[in-house]
This record gives C-alpha cells, sequence and structure tokens, in this order.
C-alpha cells in the first residue's frame, strides 16, 4: 500500500510563482516521484481565493509560517505559525478554514468537518525539527481572506485556545 503523503506542506512566496509547487516539493522534500507526486499534488491545490490569502499573508507578515492542509484530511486550509517568538514551544499557532463572505469565527465555528483533524496537522508540524514542539497551543479559526487577514496582520492573540 502506498505511504500516505504528509497532512501539511510549507508554502512560501517563491514556491507560489509555480504552477504545480507541491508536485515539486512532494517530489524533492519527500521523495515521491514525478508521477506520483503530480498525482498527489492536487490534494493541496489552491481554489478560489486561497493562493491570493496565502500571497498576501505572507507578503504582510514577515514574520509567520504557512502550510497548506491535505484537502482530504480535514485539518483546514492553512496552518500559520508565528516564527517572530524564539522559543517553539510559546509560538502562537492558527488552523484556518477560508469561507468566502464568512465573518471570523474563533474556535472553529462555522466549518463543519472540515477541522476535524486540525490537531493531527499540529502535530505534523511539531514532528519538523524547530517550527513548534509537541502539545504547542493552538486556535482554530474561520472566515473570509478578508476577515482572517485582518485578525492576523492585527496580531491578536484572543479567542478560544485549543
Amino acid at each position: 500500500m502506498p505511504r500516505e503523503p504528509p497532512i501539511v506542506l510549507p508554502i512560501s512566496l517563491p514556491l507560489l510563482g509555480h504552477a504545480n509547487p507541491w508536485a515539486l516539493l512532494l517530489a524533492k522534500e519527500e521523495g515521491y516521484s514525478l508521477s506520483a507526486a503530480s498525482l498527489l499534488s492536487e490534494r493541496y491545490a489552491l481554489k478560489s481565493d486561497e493562493k491570493p490569502f496565502v500571497r498576501e499573508l505572507l507578503r504582510r507578515k514577515r514574520n509567520v509560517w504557512a502550510f497548506r492542509c491535505d484537502q482530504r484530511r480535514f485539518a483546514g486550509d492553512f496552518v500559520v505559525v508565528d516564527m517572530s517568538e524564539p522559543r517553539p514551544e510559546r509560538r502562537w499557532v492558527v488552523v484556518l478554514d477560508l469561507k468566502m463572505g464568512a465573518p471570523l469565527v474563533l474556535g472553529g465555528g462555522g466549518a463543519g468537518v472540515q477541522l476535524t483533524h486540525a490537531q493531527l496537522a499540529v502535530e505534523a508540524l511539531a514532528a519538523r525539527q524547530g517550527v513548534i514542539t509537541p502539545g504547542t497551543r493552538y486556535e482554530l479559526a474561520t472566515g473570509d481572506k478578508a476577515a482572517i487577514l485582518g485578525w492576523l496582520c492585527a496580531g491578536r492573540r484572543r479567542g478560544c485556545s485549543v
């Protein structure tokens, strides 16, 4: 049986310039063949307002790292980590699910099943050495691209921590 692809993949501004950055990452970082990586890459494809959202976030907030979630695993759209805190165990982590036209909702309300496995995505990040530590607390947030960008760029750390 083929191995399960990673639940999260890192996103960078240069990577967003490629037509299919996920295939590149899966081949380079995860060791998949190019043909397998191309097939698996659709699990991470950015739809509607997702690419403009993450591009704008990374442009405006140089202190955050963003990770794309496997869309078949019900772990949200993105995990965002504020890297300005030097101690990995104290970094602010948010699992996001974009909902076009929706207001910002903290705690995951309005996401349906889309955030069911958010904890698995956070745990996968904890397995990446130096990003966060196991047991790092995280927040869930849903909403429209503009609402979430405004909240993240304001640096608010209030809400429902998980």
